[in-house]
């Protein structure tokens, strides 16, 4: 393959949603290409048996193409997948799932079920995160401030007016604070959004810089959900968009008293213009990386523009039962699709649980990563005892403010797992089953390693990464057989799968 762009039929797809073509010289994988196309190709780098291109021309359209549904798509880096037929999407998310098992984890026939999806293709998240960026303003070095989302392959950041994964009302809410940053920014130096340090080369260090240095604003989260209380149903909450309401999260680098007032005037104005925004609050994150996670919360601003630490607080449904969240805490951001998840999740579980021999003695479930307790607390009353554990300390406060609603019975514990799991070694089969649901990461190695000394008659791993889930998959094997592994969409329009899988002891 020589660099002069030449052409490329796209035969298939790699599982981080680059289209894989295949030449004389090796594979070749393509940025923004889809099975069946044929392309030209600019090719950006190679590497030993495979290079990396990224498309420069459309010659020919595949069988499943179809027109984008939202008017970005050709610079946004969040929707790889919109211009592939829904179908379509849903095979390629099966064979990669399967491909993973069979290839990483070793298993030459995996027991997949077909996947589970909800029919809606926009407008389906309860949270987004929206970065601020600098862009381009005639003579002006600096730029103007602005707040979207990454273009596909970098970090630079464009306005995304038109998404179609949050609800208008919602989006509404990211334009306003774009206009309002910049309005109570003025001409301050200081006040320009922050630009992420760049990873080292391997070997190397990442260029040092002092906190702060490298900008101000990050990141703006907009999360729906509803009041602590109301008078809806779980259940109703799910077909009443109108009973929904917004929470927004400023994320910042550490700031002196003038920064942070500033950003308190941001928040003020933002209550103030949309009456549906439930609260406002403002975190900071000393890293110079590119992750939306705060470090400190700095103030919690309620409805009225008063400080209420309470205001962050919100419920969300699953499952038919309420679960009561910060604004910041992990949830599945789909919340239909999450509901198909956690019937998953019951399905697979609850008759093993039901025909455990420990059934009559009073059946132990441990729940690893658990978060505020969803969705292993749906389980928590078919068993004697919940043992819940998770690192983030402000989760584990509410899984047992939603054990105690649900009554539920166990306990909940803040900390590594690894370490906090070590302490059980010596009390195998104590648990009927562990319910897992780790990060894109996987399962830590000292995790699986307590698991298995652990020995829970079945495990049910929820996973959000066919590759680590394969990679965990391949050290289960030797101990546990696959029942059933079954693939849920819950990110439409992109390669992200979210998977549940039971195993059993052998």
């Amino acid at each position: 393959m020589t660099a002069d762009t030449p052409l490329l039929v796209i035969e298939a797809l790699a599982h981080d949603g680059r289209g894989i073509a295949r030449t004389p010289e090796g594979v070749v994988f393509v940025t923004d290409s889809l099975p069946g196309q044929t392309v030209r190709a600019r090719l950006l780098r190679r590497k030993r048996g495979f290079a990396e291109a990224c498309r420069t021309e459309l010659v020919q359209a595949g069988p499943d193409d179809r027109a984008p549904l939202c008017p970005h798509q050709a610079q946004c880096g969040g929707c790889a997948w919109q211009c592939l037929a829904r179908p379509a999407q849903l095979r390629w998310k099966e064979r990669l799932l399967r491909d993973a098992l069979q290839r990483i984890g070793r298993l030459p026939a995996p027991p997949l079920l077909p996947i589970l999806s909800d029919p809606r293709e926009a407008h389906f998240r309860n949270k987004m995160e929206f970065a601020f960026g600098m862009r381009p303003a005639g003579p002006s070095r600096s730029g103007r401030l602005c707040l979207g989302l990454r273009e596909r392959g970098g970090l630079a950041v464009i306005p995304v007016p038109g998404c179609r994964l949050l609800p208008p009302e919602a989006l509404a809410v990211v334009q306003s604070a774009e206009e309002l940053a910049r309005e109570v920014s003025g001409s301050d130096p200081r006040l320009v959004a922050h630009a992420p340090a760049p990873r080292a080369a391997r070997g190397g260090r990442r260029p040092g810089r002092q906190d702060g240095d490298r900008g101000f604003w990050r990141f703006l989260t907009v999360r729906l959900g509803l009041p602590p209380r109301g008078s809806l149903t779980p259940r109703e909450a799910l077909h009443s968009p109108q009973g929904w309401r917004a929470w927004a999260i400023c994320l910042t680098s550490p700031g002196d008293a003038h920064q942070r007032r500033t950003v308190r005037m941001l928040g003020e104005r933002l209550l103030a213009r949309h009456p549906h925004l439930a609260a406002f609050i403002h975190e900071e994150r000393r890293q110079e990386d590119a992750l939306a996670q705060g470090e400190r919360r700095v103030l919690c601003l309620g409805a009225d523009g008063r400080e209420d630490e309470k205001a962050a607080l919100l419920r969300l449904p699953l499952g038919g039962q309420w679960f009561s969240l910060d604004a910041a805490s992990f949830f599945q951001v789909n919340t239909t699709a999450a509901q198909l998840l956690a019937g998953e999740v019951l399905e697979q579980l609850l008759p093993v649980l039901a025909g455990d021999d420990t059934a009559a003695r009073g059946a132990a479930l441990l729940d690893l990563y658990c978060g505020v307790g969803a969705p292993g607390l749906l389980l928590g009353r078919q068993v004697a005892e919940t043992c819940g554990i998770e690192y983030d300390a402000r989760a584990i406060r509410l899984a047992r403010r939603n054990a105690e609603a649900l009554g539920c019975r166990g306990t909940w514990q803040a900390g590594d797992a690894g370490t906090l799991l070590a302490g059980r070694a010596g009390a195998p089969g104590h648990f009927a089953a562990a319910l897992a649901d780790p990060p894109r990461a996987g399962m830590d190695a000292a995790v699986r390693d307590a698991l298995l000394r652990l020995r829970p008659r079945h495990i049910l791993l929820v996973s959000c990464n066919p590759g680590t889930l394969a990679r965990d998959a391949a050290h289960l094997a030797g101990e546990y057989e696959p029942l059933a592994v079954r693939p849920v969409d819950l990110f439409p329009h992109t390669p992200h799968l979210e998977s549940v899988s039971l195993w059993r002891r052998r």
